[in-house]
């Protein structure tokens, strides 16, 4: 016992296959730091500024998992034992039901995103449960907090910008880069979300007041200080339930756990004071949603459609990441008249937990629920015996105070994705896999890598094992002149790719780049800077690691499995390329250069065929210009020497979107109008019946998006339109009707009014003979426009033919 408690303790002095020590070294450095990076990195040159968190999750991920399949191939048999499985059980299971989700998914295009992110989510847990050891532990705790320290000390100045400086359009300010007062003056810090920063605010609190309570260093009080006021600065409701669930939790664990003991006041007396800060805030959520009800009712609609949706597949559920492709059919009107738009997506529900339910159904949801109440229930039971039978005044261990800091970082962020998405993005959505595997390491005590290497029986015993394990030993293929030729091959190739990946993507950064002087703004100057300084120094620092590894793991699957891993990290970096691309794309749409604008769009498309944004945008290029001559235009996307025009080429978009996302925004109303056009170009050729089949498709394009949308006014006045022209009055009057009054809205009092509208409305009532309705009508026209001549013409028509 005692030799094996030494070697517990003293992990250095286990005997390992070479280059195993500095893997298990590299992986417990490379999670900390690829957290540090998601977190506290943005990149404002692509569509969206988080996609390089993205980007880091993609390819540092794949890299991970790389190197830890190299350190499973080298540690042979002593990689797991059956009893490690019972720990590991929970995140498997979900992990392979994940991996069976997608399999029904009803379109896995779209869904290959959230099936990537939960991969390497469970894969997080998986490592850290199994190699991070207690100092791993400690240095990743210090590297959460100096992210932390990152996140909220920009924060900061973005709080004192939106203060005291004025906003971007009047002057320059603290904040230099382009995105200041982005969400007005709610802080959004490295996030880019007010609602992500919110939910990392929440998470980091409660391990830094922990930290706190442990070690006493003042150091930390600023970070508390400014994590709380910035989640005061975000503004976010669900941040502050998630802030005010977190205290209270908190201070119960605390006083249960810690000071018990010692406590003067009796039991119901501590909860009644614990209370008073959560009480404070839900106070000041119930004052805000009172001020701004929408946030609310939106939320309500959203979670009812999810709801709807979840029982259409309460078993199996409907497949992961397939929320914003199945909820236009499901979304309710009102979700239109609070956000009074139409051309946008809802990509989640609002709920965490109701979308895995939607997501996974009864059985992958009950895992997940499964996965929280025994990390919890580890964690918890933990707690008891480091705190129990404590001597009188004695101070309770270390590993306690982590371990009270990690699982209240867990339930709270969970209790603030009961109102919000946070998790369902990078930037919040990676500490699901991270919080469940520190609490369990901490409960275990060390990793489980150092279970498997204590009561071995004798050290040369040990040394022929793992050398066998590796295929090192002089009487494996490996010690004869070919296997010896053959590994080094195999390393020579596997490093010569990962210099060609290291130099190509540079390469094509640089191009993404620009030069320094094509910027005249200082902080793009700045970005451009830093961007260069840590993309260059991740490349090589990751580089170094694969290099090491490809030349201490004497093995011959390790060289492949590395240089194999580089596949899917370009591939994503092909995602990253994408999205700068599609930002190109709409800055040329926008300026009317459409070769230049679908030159990108198809670029985007060659390196993301999942986005589905870039053939809807290429569509709606087409639609625009729409430009009836034949001709074949590569640089337009046609292809073997077909000529072809812009109604086909859209066409050909469009169905692309359909295949991946049948109900993506208006797509349905974008092909009414198309083959409303289409409609007039017979016309004009003379060609009256293939005039009306088009009319007759662009109805029917018009119904769908209706069933889709039953709010949008220009759908009700284009098929309102069509009636008139073909003299179905009723039926026009009816579309009018629906246009004014804002069809299906919850609120009575609520139309979609204009001059113009009211003036049709007359007409059409006009050509039917309802003459005094028709003089009402214009009447309201003339109240919402005074000078409109129509109006007024028609008025004077009207009230003579009812003298007469």
């Amino acid at each position: 016992m005692a030799k094996n408690s030494a070697l517990a303790d003293n992990p250095g002095s286990f005997m390992f296959a070479p280059g195993v020590s500095f893997l298990r070294k590299a992986l417990c450095w490379w999670i900390p730091i690829l957290y540090l990076l998601i977190s506290d990195m943005f990149y404002l040159r692509t569509y969206d500024s988080a996609q390089v968190k993205i980007t880091l999750l993609q390819m540092g991920g794949f890299s991970m998992l790389g190197l830890w399949f190299s350190l499973l191939v080298l540690e042979g048999k002593k990689a797991f034992s059956k009893a490690d499985f019972l720990m590991l059980a929970p995140f498997i299971a979900y992990l392979a039901y994940i991996l069976l989700s997608f399999l029904h998914v009803p379109y896995h295009g779209p869904s290959v995103d959230d099936l990537v992110r939960y991969i390497l989510y469970m894969s997080v847990t998986l490592i850290v449960i199994r190699e991070f050891s207690k100092p791993d532990i400690d240095r990743l705790t210090k590297i959460l907090l100096i992210t932390g320290y990152i996140s909220v000390l920009y924060g900061f100045i973005q709080f004192l910008d939106t203060r005291f400086f004025p906003p971007k359009e009047m002057g320059p300010g603290l904040d230099p880069f382009l995105w200041r007062w982005a969400f007005g003056k709610r802080v959004f810090s490295t996030y880019g979300n007010p609602n992500f920063f919110g939910n990392f605010l929440v998470l980091i609190l409660p391990i830094a007041v922990a930290q706190f309570l442990k070690k006493k260093n003042v150091l930390l009080i600023p970070l508390i200080v400014l994590d709380i006021l910035c989640l005061y600065a975000t503004e976010t409701k669900g941040a502050w339930l998630g802030f005010a669930v977190t205290v209270f939790i908190f201070s119960v664990f605390y006083g249960y756990y810690f000071i018990r003991e010692r406590m003067k006041i009796s039991r119901m007396k501590f909860l009644a004071i614990s209370a008073i800060i959560p009480l404070l805030a839900f106070s000041a959520v119930l004052v805000y949603s009172y001020l701004r009800p929408s946030s609310v009712s939106f939320r309500v609609a959203t979670w009812l459609s999810t709801w709807e949706m979840a029982e259409t597949h309460p078993l199996i559920g409907l497949g992961v990441g397939c929320f914003k492709v199945i909820y236009p059919a499901y979304r309710r009107p009102i979700i239109f008249h609070i956000e009074g738009r139409h051309n946008t997506e809802t990509d989640h529900a609002e709920q965490e937990h109701l979308e895995q339910l939607m997501d996974n159904g009864i059985i992958g949801g009950g895992i997940y629920f499964w996965m929280i109440i025994f990390v919890t229930v580890v964690g918890l039971r933990t707690l008891t015996v480091k705190t129990d039978n404590l001597p009188p005044g004695a101070r309770a261990p270390d590993e306690a105070y982590d371990l009270l800091g990690y699982l209240v970082a867990f339930l709270g962020m969970l209790a603030h994705n009961c109102t919000d998405v946070s998790m369902r993005f990078v930037s919040s959505g990676i500490f699901l896999g991270l919080l469940p595997g520190i609490i369990v390491n901490i409960a275990r005590g060390r990793g489980l890598w150092e279970i498997h290497y204590i009561g071995e029986e004798g050290r040369e015993t040990e040394k022929k094992e793992l050398l066998l394990m590796a295929g090192l030993s002089k009487s494996g293929f490996y010690g004869t002149s070919i296997g010896k030729i053959l590994i080094w091959i195999l390393r020579i190739a596997a490093i010569s790719a990962v210099v060609y990946f290291a130099l190509t993507v540079m390469k094509e950064f640089s191009s993404l780049q620009g030069n320094a002087n094509l910027y005249s703004d200082s902080g793009e100057i700045l970005q451009w800077k830093l961007a260069w300084t840590i993309l260059v120094s991740v490349i090589i620092a990751g580089s170094a690691v694969f290099v090491t590894v490809i030349l201490k793991g004497r093995s011959f699957i390790v060289p492949a499995a590395l240089a194999l891993s580089l596949l899917p990290s370009y591939y994503f970096w092909g995602w990253f390329k994408a999205d700068v691309y599609h930002n190109m794309a709409i800055f040329f749409s926008k300026k009317g250069k459409w070769a230049e604008a679908v030159d990108y769009y198809r670029k985007v498309s060659r390196y993301n065929a999942f986005f589905i944004m870039p053939y809807y945008f290429v569509g709606n290029v087409f639609n625009d210009r729409f430009n009836m001559e034949l001709a074949y235009k590569e640089e337009l996307g046609d292809t073997g020497f077909v000529p072809r025009n812009d109604y086909e080429r859209a066409m050909e978009s469009y169905s692309k979107v359909r295949s991946m996302a049948p109900n993506y925004v208006q797509m349905y109303h974008q092909l009414g109008l198309l083959h409303l056009k289409l409609h007039d170009y017979f016309l004009r050729l003379g060609k009256p019946n293939e005039a009306e089949a088009a009319i007759d498709e662009s109805l029917r394009y018009f119904e769908m998006y209706e069933k889709l949308d039953p709010v949008y006014p220009n759908n009700y006045y284009r098929k309102a339109q069509i009636y008139i022209n073909r003299k179905q009055y009723e039926k026009a009057s009816l579309e009018y009707e629906h246009y004014i009054n804002a069809w299906k809205c919850f609120r009575k009092d609520h139309k979609h009014e204009n001059s113009e509208a009211y003036l049709n409305y007359g007409n059409v009532l006009f050509m039917m003979g309802r003459l005094e309705e028709a003089a009402a009508n214009y009447r309201k026209s003339l109240e919402l426009e005074p000078n409109s001549a129509y109006a007024l013409h028609n008025l004077e028509i009207t009230e003579k033919n009812l003298r007469h």
